[in-house]
């Protein structure tokens, strides 16, 4: 037979009162305390980023160009994030990413499977004070095109991602852009 244990030795009354404060206390800390300190530094790099992204958009909207994706994401540190995007053949599109301003190190990638990569950019930001970069494509082939974004620093990071595209029709009328080689 199992012995039994009497709960008042292994708990004393007396531990009983100091225990739920203690455990509430330290609940509120870590979901309120934990939370400001990672969400300050994200949130001053999300809106830096935004502006940045914002300011390059219009100008671009003001150029013809539209928006067709456009998006705020929080990457891992020091790891590839991967975007899909499917792209149509004769269709004249323009990347704007603004990564944050404290990476280290900013690589992105276009590229359709199978084929490879078509733009590679790479850049420091704490080298040249600029922490976004753009490019314009005019699709050869159409299908899913795998943008990649990393950015080598100290915690995750925030950045934007816009996908601008020239109308396609003017006056209902088709238009196809051509890569000249």
């Amino acid at each position: 037979m199992l012995p039994t244990y009497n709960r008042q030795w292994i708990l004393p009354s007396g531990a009983k009162k100091l225990l739920i404060p203690f455990v509430l206390t330290s609940i509120l800390c870590l979901f309120f305390g934990s939370g400001k300190r990672s969400n300050a530094l994200g949130k001053i790099d999300e809106d830096q980023t935004q502006r940045k992204a914002t300011e390059l958009i219009s100008g671009h909207k003001k150029s013809g160009f539209v928006t067709y994706k456009s998006g705020q994401i929080l990457a891992r540190q020091n790891e590839e994030f991967p975007l899909y995007v499917h792209l149509i053949a004769g269709r004249w599109y323009h990347f704007v990413i603004v990564g944050n301003p404290d990476a280290k190190k900013i690589s992105l990638r276009l590229g359709l499977p199978g084929l490879g990569d078509f733009i590679t950019d790479r850049f420091k930001p704490e080298q040249t004070n600029e922490y976004w970069t753009e490019f314009s494509f005019v699709c050869p082939q159409s299908g899913h095109y795998l943008l990649t974004l990393n950015q080598k620093g100290l915690h995750p990071m925030a950045a934007h991602i816009a996908i601008l595209q020239k109308p396609h029709q003017i006056q209902g009328q088709p238009i196809t852009y051509q890569m000249h080689r």
